[in-house]
């Protein structure tokens, strides 16, 4: 991919927009939605030349040859192509399955995080993902992952800065991927600052994760030279960082959908809202194969009363400059690449044609194209590694009396995605804690799972709903681990078993039995199979959880979440529990942390 045309096509679009040269590709009679002037131009026409425009504008029949390709767009409306700013490729579906149901909807760039595959695989992981996203029919950019973790052991093996120096000259990335502020402001790692430096540098942006953060520690962090934030969940947090000159980024995906909390901004009418992106932080199979991509946020903003043409910004033009990628996409100009859709109504946005760098790649809600076969390097297939099989006593927790009841530390879900610390007093028999159904405190455990180095920490987690069995999922957030959650060690054992022995996904277990499984043996993250076949897998798998007793809104991403920095308070570790907001390390007996921290 190159981001400008060369010295001999520049002058081949000149000759072009002159009518010295014929068009490979003229579009007739659109109505153009100029993003540049917020205008809606009835009678234009666009010549194309190979991947690039060279004339916009009335009546382009000057640049039709014998060869050229003639499409009358019969007065529909014509956009730029769809750009989502900020996602998470790594959403259980492999690359080609997003192509196939992303790019009919009108999606023709995706700038991605590459956290997911960083995490496991480390630098083989980045470039792995970099050569996997080039050569397709959509352009793909991508943010180098800063790899923040929720303690610092978990950062001891990240890329030297050298590295990010290096991979920020590429082309196809475009900045430092999304810092949570905690570890910036809060916890004020000197690493994540170089890296935002040399960021800065080489001319890329430095995404931000900032949820929570008001007043004076927001503007430390923007200080710190974020650009952009996709964490607001109200109206006011929104405009909060709009008045700091940061990028806005209002998420409608799988994790947030919060639309409906900004609304009453756009509503009001006279607010500047060039700095707002419309993104999906990433959507998951379910949703993919039934509602769309970006194009379903792009609606569901308009019918809550986003102006039509503010949206198309916001999913164009504005994420382009944001990102200084506005010479080469965002906007249908003489010069940009030719990445264009053709729709009937921009309210109810179903395109009718696709193109992308001048070439048609779908037709009536339908790929006609063919994403280019993936295949990742062998580590990535064999990424589960456990010092050796579990064992039901791996999952018991032995207490510091024989019988009666102990004070541990447990992890609260407040919601499927937010946590807090809390404590329970649980039973002891036979000199073991034991959970505790009536309180709904049952085990949880994370077991380091790419090295073989045997880690692993078994503690207690309030609100999860399990009544019976267990499940264990290798697609923890951030981290090397897998978690596994249960309220019998038998079954614990056996869940993470399986997953090991299918090289990484979900499994459910229930009497020693697996009852439910999802796949993922692509660093234990993604899985190959077609989307279907992904949407019924994770569907048995949340139905037999909720069978089991869960009641949480997504089980499976509640087990996930557990090891992440990018949502408080408290999370788990290999080594123990993890506060967020100081990043220590904590024990499931607070007396004993007492007692060590008198110590030393």
């Amino acid at each position: 991919m190159r981001l400008s045309p060369s010295l001999e096509e520049r002058r081949v679009l000149m000759h072009v927009a002159l009518g010295r040269e014929p068009a490979d590709l003229v579009v007739r009679n659109a109505t153009l939605v100029c993003v540049y002037t917020s205008e809606i131009l009835p009678n234009i026409d666009v010549a194309i030349k190979g991947p690039w425009i060279a004339y916009v504008g009335p009546d382009a029949r000057f640049a039709i040859g014998d060869h050229t390709e003639v499409v009358d767009a019969e007065k529909r409306l014509l956009t730029p192509g769809l750009v989502e700013g900020h996602t998470h490729l790594i959403t259980r579906y492999g690359i080609e399955e997003f192509i196939r149901y992303a790019a009919p909807g009108g999606t023709t760039t995706v700038v991605t995080e590459l956290t997911e595959m960083a995490s496991i695989l480390g630098v083989l992981g980045i470039t792995a993902m970099l050569d996997a996203l080039a050569g397709q029919p959509i352009s793909f950019f991508a943010t180098l992952p800063p790899l923040a973790a929720v303690a610092e052991f978990l950062e001891e093996g990240v890329p030297p800065v050298q590295y990010y120096r290096d991979l920020f000259l590429r082309e196809d990335v475009v900045g430092l991927g999304e810092i949570y502020w905690g570890n910036l402001v809060l916890r004020e790692d000197l690493r994540l600052l170089h890296l935002a430096h040399e960021a800065h540098r080489a001319g890329k942006v430095v995404e931000g994760h900032a949820a929570g953060a008001r007043g004076q520690r927001l503007a430390a962090y923007v200080a710190s030279g974020i650009s952009s934030c996709h964490e607001p969940i109200t109206a006011e947090e929104a405009l909060e960082r709009l008045r700091l000159g940061v990028y806005w980024m209002a998420r409608d995906g799988e994790i947030r959908r919060d639309l409906d909390a900004f609304a009453p901004l756009w509503c009001q009418g006279n607010l500047d809202l060039r700095h707002m992106i419309l993104v999906t932080d990433s959507v998951g199979p379910r949703r993919l194969f039934r509602d769309g991509y970006l194009d379903r946020t792009l609606r569901r903003a308009i019918a809550l009363g986003l102006d039509p043409v503010k949206a198309i910004q916001a999913t164009t033009l504005n994420v382009a400059e944001h990102f200084r990628l506005d010479h080469l996409i965002g906007g249908i100009a003489p010069g940009r690449q030719a990445d264009m859709i053709l729709v009937d109504d921009l309210r109810n946005f179903r395109p009718w044609r696709v193109y992308c760098r001048g070439r048609l790649i779908a037709r009536e809600g339908q790929l006609v194209v063919e994403p280019r076969s993936i295949t990742f390097p062998g580590e990535a297939y064999q990424s589960v590694r456990l010092a050796r099989p579990a064992e039901p006593q791996d999952f018991k927790v032995a207490a510091p009396l024989q019988e009666g009841e102990v004070r541990v530390r447990v992890i609260e879900m407040v919601t499927h995605l937010v946590t807090r610390e809390g404590e329970a007093r649980l039973p002891v028999h036979g000199g073991e804690v034991h959970i505790d159904r009536e309180q709904d405190v049952i085990k949880v455990a994370a077991l380091e799972r790419c090295r073989g180095s045997g880690e692993r920490f078994v503690g207690f987690v309030r609100g999860f709903g399990l009544q019976r069995g267990a499940l264990a999922s290798t697609m923890a957030w951030d981290s090397p681990c897998m978690v596994v959650v249960g309220t019998d060690a038998r079954d614990m054992a056996v869940a993470v078993n399986r997953v090991a022995e299918i090289q990484g996904g979900a499994v459910v277990v229930d009497s020693g039995h697996v009852v439910a499984e999802f796949c993922a043996p692509i660093a234990g993250i993604m899985s190959p199979a077609p989307l279907p076949e992904i949407v019924e897998a994770l569907d048995k798998v949340e139905q037999t959880m909720r069978h089991l007793g869960s009641a949480l809104e997504d089980p499976l991403l509640g087990a996930e979440v557990l090891t992440t920095a990018a949502i408080p308070h408290l999370r788990l570790t290999q080594r123990g529990y993890a506060r967020l907001r100081d990043g220590q390390l904590l024990g499931l007996f607070p007396e004993e942390d007492a007692r060590n921290q008198r110590t030393s």
